[in-house]
């Protein structure tokens, strides 16, 4: 059996699409756990950075820093 490359981009985006879902999930409950976001990023590695974490998942926290959209 061959594999085409279509195959495996899908495959490749499927695994991207997971491993998003799961860190989206982990932060969301560290979060809720009252976890800063350098203890998250700690937590993961230290990559992403806590800035990053809070930009990307922060959602409404933060006050009225303004936004891009």
């Amino acid at each position: 059996m061959t594999t085409t490359i279509e195959e495996l981009m899908e495959s490749a985006l499927d695994a991207r699409r997971v491993a998003q879902n799961a860190i989206r999930v982990a932060v969301r409950e560290a979060r809720t756990a009252d976890w800063s976001w350098d203890r998250i990023s700690a937590a993961l590695g230290g990559s992403p950075n806590g800035e990053t974490l809070r930009r990307n998942f922060g959602g409404d926290e933060g006050g009225d820093e303004g936004g891009d959209g």
